[in-house]
């Protein structure tokens, strides 16, 4: 596929481990693709292939994923003349990170008469459905001993909107320490980028950290400052540990903390998810614009 945007990891010479490589050279934006119509040793240059085994009578299409993040993937045949699929069509799967999983098979009805097919897919960074954990609080991004504004909140007007809605912005100056507000894997980090601002060529070019939860849910750190990713991706982090640092890369007007968690729809896009933040009660909060915060674990005296 070509249909991605080269983010190559570099960090003062340390290198990724082998397996997790890959996802330094693809950030997914979607798009559809033509399978080829024999199995060969495939490249994967974007770290997702589709492998196709033919046979007298039809084919076998596997899904290989050799990133180190879980993917959702549609598979469909526009054209499927004289032939029957194995399953329901279109074939919606997760593929879980350097897993080779079969979709489907295709099988001619009269192999005695012609028969073809023409398949399309497209895929995306994360987990089909996946359902958030009600019960989760999330610690504030930020060491106990810095003290930060809520710029935009939930449902703010200014990029807050449609499938963006459950996020939030949090003023401060670059440099500043993020941790991770809850456990898990990271699965995505770029740092290479070094501008920002409101053109639309910034809006794929945010130094960014992904950190996939037990859930399947991924949270998302966005604007970090270049070289500011602490991590590496395939890294096991708890909440609070140090994962970067923030910064002003990508769309973005002022120095801030883009934090938001998201899964995939039904339709392979991403959508951001409820989320609470711990505070003095069991039932969490979650921030408003203009609301100064406290770092850390929990915040005291707010309901």
């Amino acid at each position: 596929m070509a249909c991605f945007e080269a983010a190559k990891n570099t960090r003062g010479g340390r290198s990724a481990p082998a397996a997790y490589r890959f996802l330094q050279f693809a950030v997914v934006l979607g798009c559809f693709v033509s399978i080829p119509s024999q199995a060969d040793d495939l490249d994967c240059p974007d770290g997702v292939c589709i492998e196709v085994e033919r046979t007298q009578d039809g084919a076998s299409l596997f899904a290989v994923n050799q990133l180190a993040a879980p993917v959702s993937l549609l598979l469909d045949f526009p054209v499927l003349e004289n032939m029957t699929s194995s399953a329901a069509l279109p074939v919606k799967a997760v593929v879980q990170a350097g897993v080779r999983k079969r979709l489907v098979a295709i099988r001619a009805d009269e192999p005695a008469e012609s028969f073809s097919w023409r398949s399309s897919w497209h895929w995306t960074t994360g987990v089909l459905g996946a359902r958030h954990d009600p019960n989760v609080r999330y610690w504030i991004p930020w060491a106990p001993n810095f003290r930060f504004e809520v710029g935009q909140s939930v449902g703010g007007t200014f990029t807050h909107i449609g499938k963006w809605h459950y996020a939030f912005d949090f003023w401060m100056p670059p440099g500043t320490p993020i941790r991770a507000a809850r456990g898990g894997t990271v699965v995505r980090a770029i740092e290479n980028f070094s501008q920002g601002g409101l053109d639309e060529r910034f809006k794929k070019r945010a130094n960014q950290i992904f950190i996939l939860h037990e859930d399947g849910t991924i949270a998302r750190y966005l604007h970090l400052k270049q070289g500011g990713a602490h991590v590496d991706v395939g890294d096991r982090v708890a909440a609070g540990d140090l994962i970067g640092y923030s910064g002003n890369t990508g769309y973005s007007q002022n120095p801030h903390l883009h934090f938001d968690v998201i899964t995939v729809d039904e339709g392979l896009e991403w959508q951001t998810v409820d989320v609470r933040f711990a505070g003095i009660g069991p039932e969490g909060f979650r921030p408003q614009t203009g609301q100064l915060l406290n770092g850390g674990a929990r915040q005291v005296g707010l309901r």
